[in-house]
């Protein structure tokens, strides 16, 4: 049997809540809350997750997925604006329906109990983040710009 935890890192608007909603559920020693990392814990954490969690309504973009991705975590996130480029199907995690809990909770439960297939993603994700780099998006971004300079 494994010893689960669920970890909060970062801040945001509900972090207060979420930490009040934990303590008052008596979960205090499963969900730890760390506010703020520094970005050699933040690695750390990355590196020994079972899966990263993103249940975010709306993103501009799934920066923390591809971090996840880059340190071999599977990524379990809302398929919401932002956030579902970031994801790879089945390749480098799975993506629920923003608001759905059962499926939400489904796939956190199916990533946790199968670690062949945490394997597969974990190889699958670091694959993925693999194609974002600096010289692949400079290329896109010329690409872009090039096709609005044609159209005129």
């Amino acid at each position: 049997e494994r010893n689960v935890r669920l970890v909060f890192a970062g801040a945001g608007d509900d972090y207060p809540r979420l930490e009040s909603r934990a303590v008052a559920l008596g979960l205090r020693e499963t969900v730890i809350f760390e506010g703020r990392v520094s970005l050699e814990r933040k690695l750390a954490l990355l590196r020994h997750a079972l899966a990263v969690l993103n249940p975010s309504p709306k993103e501009g973009w799934g920066i923390t997925n591809l971090e996840a991705s880059a340190c071999g975590a599977p990524v379990i996130a809302s398929r919401s604006p932002g956030l579902r480029e970031s994801v790879l199907e089945g390749e480098s995690g799975f993506l629920f329906e923003p608001g759905d809990v059962a499926g939400f909770a489904a796939l956190i439960c199916r990533v946790a109990a199968d670690s062949g297939l945490r394997e597969r993603l974990s190889r699958g994700a670091r694959e993925f983040a693999g194609r974002f780099t600096w010289e692949n998006s400079a290329a896109r971004t010329i690409e872009h710009i090039e096709q609005i300079i044609g159209r005129d």
